[in-house]
């Protein structure tokens, strides 16, 4: 019984520990810095064998292969400048994943973010999605050689997300994957409209995947460039894709959608417009009526006593063509 209740008391003493670490990383100010935050929060979590912070002109070659280090390119001279992070042949854990996450919306010039082997599961990148929307440059994502067993790379291209190129090179992507990744790029109800490259090369894509994915552009107006080298896709997958490359009736399900679509797109449009000029109208009568009061003069009336010109009224035709 003593022996039990002290390794009680050990485990309870030590989940108290993680628990008050984990406050102070919460509580922790980002300065901005990488070589400053990292390694601050990675000991504000009692992290082992902390990962160095290298800059891109610092590392030798010698030791980018032998020791795990967080790569940063900087802008510029400035430490504040970070403009691309690399984690390249070390595993990520839970931990590190938290500390990228708390401090990845401090580095306002951060534009692109590589994890390369890095051992990522599919939790750490759901995580992450959430942290790039809160970062205002990155734009350029990624994560190759890093299989997820549940196949969340579609996250990553979800219609509202802000990413620009997406590279997902050598994940062991397969057909199911694939059919993920197309009802990502658009369905007949939803569309990826930020996405403009997409690297899915060195992956088990079939000829099934790449009907998926052929299915997937027919409606995506934003991607301009794709690969899909060596993978598995023979002539059957081959046609579908190249028949996308051309002219292709729609089906009377997406003319449905694409009516409703510029429909509430219109009326959005609209009701925004409306809201500007009401918006300014209410302020050009109180920009008036201060005028009045400091000068204590009537204001003259136009002609016909209307107080301005007609106005223009917006209709559907000059509502701007969403497609």
């Amino acid at each position: 019984h003593t022996k039990m209740s002290s390794k009680k008391q050990a485990r309870d003493k030590t989940e108290k520990a993680d628990v008050e670490d984990e406050k102070n990383a919460d509580e922790y100010q980002c300065s901005g810095k990488v070589e400053v935050d990292f390694p601050g929060l990675c000991g504000l979590l009692d992290i082992k064998d902390i990962p160095a912070v290298r800059t891109k002109q610092s590392i030798p070659a010698e030791y980018s292969w032998s020791k795990p280090c967080l790569q940063v390119e900087l802008e510029n001279e400035d430490s504040l400048s970070a403009k691309c992070l690399k984690v390249s042949g070390w595993k990520v854990n839970e931990q590190i994943a938290r500390v990228l996450q708390k401090m990845l919306p401090s580095l306002r010039q951060v534009q692109s973010l590589q994890f390369w082997q890095a051992g990522l599961s599919d939790r750490m990148v759901i995580s992450l999605i959430s942290t790039i929307s809160l970062c205002s440059n990155l734009r350029v994502v990624t994560l190759e050689g890093n299989p997820l067993p549940e196949s969340s790379y579609h996250h990553l291209l979800s219609e509202n997300s802000i990413l620009t190129h997406l590279s997902l090179r050598n994940n062991q992507i397969g057909d199911e994957s694939a059919r993920l990744l197309g009802a990502a790029l658009s369905t007949s109800k939803s569309s990826n409209k930020n996405l403009l490259s997409l690297n899915l090369a060195f992956n088990s894509i079939g000829d099934v995947g790449a009907a998926h994915i052929a299915q997937g552009l027919r409606l995506n107006c934003a991607l301009r460039f794709l690969s899909l080298s060596n993978n598995r896709i023979g002539d059957s997958g081959a046609a579908h894709l190249s028949t996308i490359l051309g002219e292709f009736a729609l089906t009377h399900e997406e003319v449905v959608e694409r009516r409703k679509l510029r429909l509430e797109r219109m009326q959005s449009v609209s009701v925004a417009v409306c809201n500007i000029h009401n918006h300014s109208t209410s302020n050009l009568s109180s920009l008036v009526c201060v005028k009045l009061s400091s000068s204590d003069v009537k204001a003259p009336h136009s002609k016909g006593g209307k107080p301005g010109g007609k106005e223009k009224q917006l209709t559907a035709q000059e509502v701007p063509n969403i497609f």
